[in-house]
């Protein structure tokens, strides 16, 4: 088939210190909608941009990129100049599904919105979300966060929904990885068995060391919540089953997360830090707190701590290049109680959903009209060396254009990949 770039796009490429070659498609319609993509694609538009047409062994061995270049209208099928509206393609879909609003603890700075409602899962979302997964031209891979309020508190809710999902999506050739995102307060048992047993990924938030941690993660009676986390934490990694850990830096505790982290490399645990969004956290507070945790990281290098394998930091996109903070608004989406489709969780009953699963639009065209919500970037975040690593921070806390937290993102970025130098270093040694 005969092929030709879209006359809105165009086929650029920046130098990065620590990526090298990044390769994207700029589309003219706005200086924000940026699409990466690698290597061999580009080598693909840059031979059909001189005028040259692919081989029938090219097009056979790039099948799958073309089949990514042609549903974002990055090259047209000339064979078929009428086709108005492409097919959504994606080779992996990532969801946030909202499993209860309920939630045991109170903690200082939840930002669900409609935390401590009284509705219920809707007892067909799974099969909801089947019809639309087998539907997503390309799909391989479904990740799907199972969270709340605190999922674990409605166990028997979900547990026989996810497992004929996982069979519906195996029969069909469509992998289901499963994560929870939990406070951990509430484990059984059968729980311990259930996520070995399918192979479940568990997240815990863990704010700090003893007080630290019961300062804002507590009981609505006050009581502190630090012991039981703790000690189910260590359930789990007896049984076989390694949870992340989910730090949240904010005002009141972010004089005690070096403790923490120094804590989980000793215990070689995988772990997010992350600042708290809104007004939890001054861009001053943040900076002391990364300053000590990243010299934490460079001296744990020499005992072997695989930083790059076992931290991510915050939004920033440090293993990869990319031009939005996140996956949301391309193949990426909360999923609320109802059936209800948001562009972030943080959205749930307070913004506009883009759509509904029980709609006849399919899920991936209902993401991608939530992409405009990424752009409007300040002229600094353009022409920010680090442009493809930050993206501007979460686009639904922007000031200005661009993270109030830049200064801070800089400064961790460049202590990031000195930390990541400095791992190759000794690996390669």
């Amino acid at each position: 088939m005969k092929y030709v770039l879209n006359a809105l796009c165009r086929l650029e490429s920046k130098q990065h210190d620590h990526f090298g070659d990044i390769y994207f498609i700029q589309k003219t319609t706005h200086r924000d909608d940026v699409i990466i993509i690698d290597a061999p694609s580009a080598k693909i538009l840059e031979k059909i941009s001189n005028n040259k047409q692919l081989s029938a062994e090219e097009e056979a061995q790039n099948f799958k990129r073309i089949a990514r270049l042609v549903s974002e209208n990055i090259l047209v099928p000339l064979e078929a100049p009428r086709i108005r509206k492409t097919e959504p393609v994606a080779r992996s879909i990532n969801l946030w599904l909202q499993v209860t609003d309920s939630c045991n603890l109170a903690c200082d700075y939840c930002y669900i919105p409609s935390l401590y409602s009284d509705k219920t899962l809707r007892s067909d979302i799974f099969s909801l979300l089947f019809q639309h997964f087998k539907e997503i031209k390309g799909l391989e891979t479904v990740h799907l966060k199972l969270a709340g309020g605190e999922p674990l508190m409605v166990f028997s809710a979900w547990k026989e929904g996810v497992q004929w999902l996982r069979t519906q999506l195996k029969s069909i050739g469509i992998n289901l990885d499963l994560r929870i995102i939990t406070n951990l307060t509430r484990l059984t048992n059968e729980m311990v068995a259930f996520f070995k047993k399918h192979n479940v990924i568990i997240s815990v938030s863990v704010d700090g060391l003893g007080e630290t941690h019961d300062q804002h993660r507590k009981h609505k009676n006050g009581a502190g919540s630090f012991k039981t986390v703790m000690t189910n934490i260590n359930r789990l990694r007896e049984r076989g089953v390694f949870p992340s850990v989910m730090i949240t830096v904010a005002g009141d505790n972010y004089l005690g997360v070096p403790a923490l982290v120094e804590y989980l490399i000793e215990k070689d645990m995988t772990f997010r830090i992350s600042d708290a969004k809104g007004d939890y956290l001054t861009a001053e507070q943040f900076e002391q707190t990364m300053d000590l945790v990243n010299t934490l990281l460079d001296k744990s290098i020499e005992d072997g701590y695989p930083v790059s394998r076992r931290v991510i930091f915050s939004d920033l996109r440090t293993h990869e290049a990319a031009s939005t903070p996140c996956s949301m608004g391309s193949h990426a989406a909360a999923i609320y109680i109802d059936g209800s489709v948001y562009f972030c969780h943080t959205e749930f009953e307070k913004g506009q959903p883009l759509g509904h699963l029980s709609g006849e639009q399919n899920l991936l065209s209902i993401i991608r009209t939530g992409k405009h919500k990424h752009f409007g970037l300040s002229d600094d975040c353009q022409s920010c060396k680090y442009r493809f690593v930050c993206a501007g921070g979460c686009p639904l806390y922007r000031v200005n254009g661009k993270s109030p937290m830049c200064h801070v993102y800089k400064k961790v970025i460049s202590q990031v990949f000195d930390i990541y130098d400095r791992e190759d270093g000794n690996q390669h040694g």
